[in-house]
C-alpha cells in the first residue's frame, strides 16, 4: 500500500503528477518514479509489482504513458486555466479506480489513505498520477498548479506570485 498522508499544510516539493507532466519520453526517468515508488509502497505484493513493472518496461509502455501524458496535461491545462475541473475530466480522472483501491483509516483529528494496486497487469502507474493530483486538488486546490512562462514546466508552489519553477528560470525571466 502507499501512504498519502499528508502531514502538514506546507508543500515541499512537487507533487508526483508534476512529474509525469514534465516527462520527456525517457525509460530512465519512468524507472526514477517507479524506483521512488517502491519506497512507497508498505506491502511485498505491491513492491514486487513494482519491481516487475521495472524489469518489463519496454517501448509499448513508454508508448502508452506518452499518450497517457497528452490527455492528462491537456485535462490539468484545461483545469488551470479555467480554475475550476470539468466533468470529462472527473470521469478520466475516476477511470483510476479500476487499477488501485483506497483504504482511509481516520483518526480523532487525522487521517492515512493508502492505495493497493488492483490489477498489475492493469494501468496502475496511470492511476497513481491520477490519484496523486487528485490528493494534491483536495488538500490545496488549482491555484498551487503553476507552468513555468520559461520553460514550461509545471510545477507547484503555494505562493500567490509564484511564476517560475527554479532558479535558472527565474534569472532568465528576470532579464526578460
Amino acid at each position: 500500500m502507499l501512504n498519502s498522508k499528508i502531514k502538514s499544510s506546507k508543500l515541499t516539493h512537487n507533487p508526483l503528477f508534476t512529474k509525469i507532466l514534465n516527462w520527456e519520453g525517457d525509460k530512465h526517468a519512468i524507472e526514477e518514479i517507479l524506483n521512488n515508488l517502491l519506497s512507497q509502497f508498505q506491502e511485498e505484493s505491491d513492491q514486487q509489482i513494482i519491481k516487475n513493472k521495472i524489469k518489463s518496461l519496454d517501448s509499448e509502455d513508454l508508448n502508452y504513458l506518452s499518450a497517457f501524458q497528452a490527455s492528462f496535461k491537456k485535462h490539468i491545462i484545461s483545469a488551470v486555466s479555467s480554475k475550476g475541473i470539468s466533468e470529462d475530466f472527473i470521469l478520466w480522472l475516476n477511470n483510476a479506480y479500476k487499477y488501485i483501491e483506497e483504504k482511509v483509516e481516520k483518526y480523532i483529528n487525522d487521517e492515512t489513505r493508502h492505495i493497493k494496486i488492483k490489477d498489475p497487469e492493469g494501468r496502475w502507474l496511470e492511476a497513481v498520477f491520477c490519484y496523486n493530483f487528485i490528493m494534491t486538488f483536495n488538500y490545496f486546490g488549482l491555484e498551487i498548479i503553476k507552468f513555468c512562462p520559461i520553460c514550461g514546466k509545471c510545477f507547484a508552489h503555494k505562493g500567490k506570485y509564484a511564476r517560475y519553477c527554479g532558479e535558472e528560470c527565474k534569472e532568465k525571466g528576470m532579464k526578460k
